[in-house]
């Protein structure tokens, strides 16, 4: 990368990892307490937070493999998150936020104690983390593989990168850091969408209808369908019904269980400013998911219909053909912009992951002191910041050494293909608990914990069936709905070996919302009734 990338592209992302430092510098001056580093103070603004939440679910693995998505199936997966959106704004909007914002808690796991055991809480907790740890040494393996490939850069230099500047950030200055990062680093992913995209209408004089048509012929030789509608195969690769199937349970189980996503709702004041900051997050989802499509359009145009010649194979290096053109074709300061615009992909999931690691085990850290003192649990509040420092900075370490483990095992297979393989395994059977948990009152703390390790099961044989069994490959798009039908399946069948007790249920569930709960009554948020 040093000889391949000219001065300005260097300026350019020199600026924007200087930038990262200096919000988080700015925002450490302000810690004084565990509620400013992990929820800062519940004081942030909406909009704010509502692109924090969009560029936290648009990780490095979605900004290069949507583009390179295209190669392989036109703009099928675009309208399939679309359809995926418009079922989930319902459930999420009216159902999930509402529920989660009756209640003050720092970190999302307290509920499922209290609605099952301390072992589900546990369990909840500990899938957390390991679907951390893993998911974000894929995020930053997939920037490093990526820029290694079209720059020149080393390996060890990227991950070094996003790994060190992402962790001494988000450990200096918390959860208000990571918030306003993002807002930055959003901007730089939307930029590098137009910069692409500008540069191409630019250079070939062409347009989307040009590039559509491109991308049909390129299908069309390869002998695919432009879009795939309903496919029900389960061998089929993908449809636009499947990937909306995979992504709505995707979207609700992270909505619902993924620490990084509800601290962000946990951070405002109230269930009205959550609701805006999810509408605002989708209304952003939206946007860039077609921006990134039709930059993927017109790339495939560029290399396939105009001026451009590929030395890469698009069908199994899709998610290089991206990075290749940044570095091969923009001229140089539009080339750093567009590659800090992937490093700050990378470097949002980073800093968000991080953060929410470090809340999840202080958190955990404070329900193991319970049997304490008062004067040693304030002195344990009083180094409640100091450890969450530790904690990130041994986070950070494990995700970049994750990166390094990942790369042999990651090796085959694109990234939109491999992210249900791999750590989302882990999304469903943790996510699933709480929706058990909200909508299902019937299960226990025992079927619940049953059935989170049998979704377990279920997933990593659904997802390697064709190695375990010798069995063709099963589509990537029904690993996750059929782990949520399992856990179901199971927690119903052991929730008639006995019924939860009355107490893990007021409050607790969807159907009993209108009860105040019976927990600790600095965790009832204000305004929820006494008794219904």
């Amino acid at each position: 990368m040093i000889i391949a990338l000219a001065w300005q592209d260097h300026l350019v992302i020199a600026l924007y990892l200087a930038a990262v430092i200096g919000i988080g510098w700015y925002s450490a001056r302000r810690q004084k307490s565990g509620d400013e580093f992990f929820l800062a103070s519940r004081s942030l603004p909406w909009w704010a937070v509502g692109i924090s939440i969009m560029a936290t679910l648009m990780s490095s693995l979605t900004y290069l493999s949507e583009p390179g998505e295209v190669w392989k199936s036109g703009v099928t997966n675009l309208l399939g998150k679309l359809l995926a959106i418009a079922l989930e704004l319902y459930l999420v909007l009216y159902l999930l936020i509402p529920f989660l914002m009756r209640f003050r808690f720092t970190s999302a796991y307290e509920y499922l104690e209290y609605r099952f055991n301390l072992i589900a809480r546990r369990l909840g907790a500990a899938l957390f983390c390991i679907l951390m740890i893993t998911w974000l040494g894929f995020v930053v393996l997939s920037v490093a593989r990526s820029l290694t490939h079209a720059s020149g850069m080393p390996l060890y230099a990227v991950i070094a990168t996003v790994g060190v500047i992402g962790t001494v950030s988000t450990a200096a200055g918390g959860l208000r850091a990571v918030i306003w990062t993002e807002v930055a680093q959003f901007s730089l992913m939307l930029g590098g969408c137009v910069i692409t995209i500008g540069y191409i209408v630019w250079a070939t004089h062409s347009g989307l209808g040009d590039w559509v048509r491109a991308s049909n012929d390129f299908l069309a030789n390869s002998g695919q369908a432009s879009v795939r509608w309903a496919n029900i195969d389960p061998f089929a690769r993908t449809s636009v019904l499947t990937v909306a199937i995979s992504m709505f349970v995707w979207n609700l189980v992270t909505h619902i269980g993924n620490q990084m996503m509800v601290q962000r709702y946990f951070s405002l004041s109230d269930a009205r400013a959550a609701r805006r900051s999810f509408l605002l997050a989708q209304v952003f989802h939206v946007l860039i998911a077609v921006l990134l499509t039709i930059t993927g359009l017109a790339i495939v145009y560029y290399y396939s219909a105009g001026p451009g010649r590929l030395s890469l194979n698009p069908l199994t290096e899709a998610d290089l053909v991206f990075p290749h053109f940044m570095v091969e074709v923009l001229p140089p300061g539009l080339t750093g912009a567009v590659l800090a615009a992937v490093l700050a992909a990378a470097m949002s999931m980073m800093d968000s992951g991080v953060n929410a690691l470090a809340t999840v085990i202080s958190v955990e850290r404070r329900s193991w002191n319970r049997g304490d003192s008062l004067q040693q649990k304030q002195a344990s509040r009083g180094t409640e910041v100091s450890f969450a420092r530790v904690i990130t900075i041994s986070a950070g370490t494990l995700i970049t050494l994750a990166a390094f483990v990942l790369e042999p095992i990651t090796r085959d297979g694109n990234i939109l293909e491999l992210l249900p393989r791999t750590f989302n395994l882990f999304v469903v059977p943790m996510g699933g608990l709480f929706l058990l948990g909200i909508f299902v009152p019937c299960c226990n703390g025992r079927a619940a914990v049953v059935a989170a390790f049998a979704g377990l099961a279920a997933s990593f044989n659904i997802a390697y069936a064709h190695l375990l069994y010798d069995v063709p490959k099963v589509s990537f798009t029904w690993v996750l709905p059929c782990t949520l039908g399992v856990m179901l399946i199971v927690a119903l069948l052991m929730s008639l070996l006995g019924r939860p007790e009355e107490r893990r249920l007021r409050g607790l569930t969807w159907s009993r919302r209108h009860q105040r709960p019976e927990i600790d009554e600095s965790l009832i948020a204000p305004g929820v009734t006494k008794n219904a």
